[in-house]
C-alpha cells in the first residue's frame, strides 16, 4: 500500500512537472528542491507520499467515485 501510494503521488508530481517545468525550472534551486521533494516522498521517516496521498487524493477520489 506505501509503494502505491508513493507511485501515485509521484506520477501526478511528474504529470505537473510536465507542464510547469519551462516555467518553473529557472528558479535558482529548482533541482535541489525537486530531488528534496522526491526524498520527502520516498522517505520511511518521513512517509511524505502517505501524507500527501491521505489529505488530498484520496479525498478527491472519494469524493469522484460517486
Amino acid at each position: 500500500v506505501r509503494w502505491m501510494m508513493y507511485w501515485i503521488v509521484f506520477a501526478l508530481f511528474m504529470a505537473t512537472e510536465t507542464f510547469t517545468d519551462l516555467l518553473i525550472s529557472w528558479f535558482p534551486f529548482y533541482y535541489e528542491v525537486k530531488m528534496a521533494f522526491v526524498i520527502w516522498l520516498l522517505s520511511p521517516y518521513t512517509r511524505g507520499a502517505s501524507l500527501l496521498y491521505r489529505r488530498f487524493v484520496h479525498p478527491t477520489l472519494s469524493r469522484k467515485e460517486k
